[in-house]
C-alpha cells in the first residue's frame, strides 16, 4: 500500500480510493519533452509504436480505473485520427506490481498502433485501491 498522506473524506462504497493525476506533452515520433505528475511518472515504451509506462511511487492494490484525454489545439481543426483512442496494457498493479501501459492507436477505422502527433498533450488520471478492506 502507498505510505503517504493522502487527503480523506471521499464519499465512495470502495475503502481506501487514491487518485493521482498528471500531464504529458511530446515532442517529436512521441518522445516525451516535458510531464507534471504526482505520485507516478510516464515514460516512451521502447521499442513500441504509440506506448508508453506509467510507473507508480508506490504500491496500490488494485488499479480501478485510468482516463487518458489528448488534449487538441484551442481553435483549430483537428484533422487527423492519429493516437486519438487508446486502451490498457499489461497491468501489474494487482500482482504486486506499479506499471502499466497506455496505448494509443488510429481512430480512422484501422486501429493499428499509432504514435499522437507532434508535439500532442495527454492528461491521465489513475485512480487506486489503497486498502484490502471492502
Amino acid at each position: 500500500m502507498a505510505n503517504r498522506l493522502m487527503k480523506q473524506f471521499r464519499m465512495s462504497l470502495e475503502a481506501g480510493v487514491s487518485d493521482l493525476f498528471g500531464e504529458v506533452t511530446t515532442t517529436t515520433s512521441g518522445t516525451i519533452g516535458s510531464q507534471s505528475c504526482k505520485g507516478f511518472t510516464v515514460t516512451k515504451t521502447g521499442g513500441e509504436v504509440g506506448r508508453y509506462t506509467v510507473t507508480l511511487a508506490d504500491k496500490y492494490m488494485k488499479l480501478l480505473a485510468v482516463s487518458v484525454a489528448v488534449v487538441g489545439a484551442a481553435d483549430a481543426a483537428y484533422t487527423t485520427a492519429k493516437g486519438l483512442v487508446w486502451f490498457l496494457r499489461n497491468d501489474t498493479i494487482a500482482s504486486s506490481g506499479t506499471t502499466f501501459n497506455v496505448q494509443f492507436c488510429d481512430a480512422d477505422g484501422s486501429p493499428a498502433d499509432a504514435e499522437l502527433e507532434d508535439g500532442a498533450k495527454f492528461k491521465i488520471g489513475i485512480t487506486l485501491k489503497n486498502s484490502t478492506a471492502y
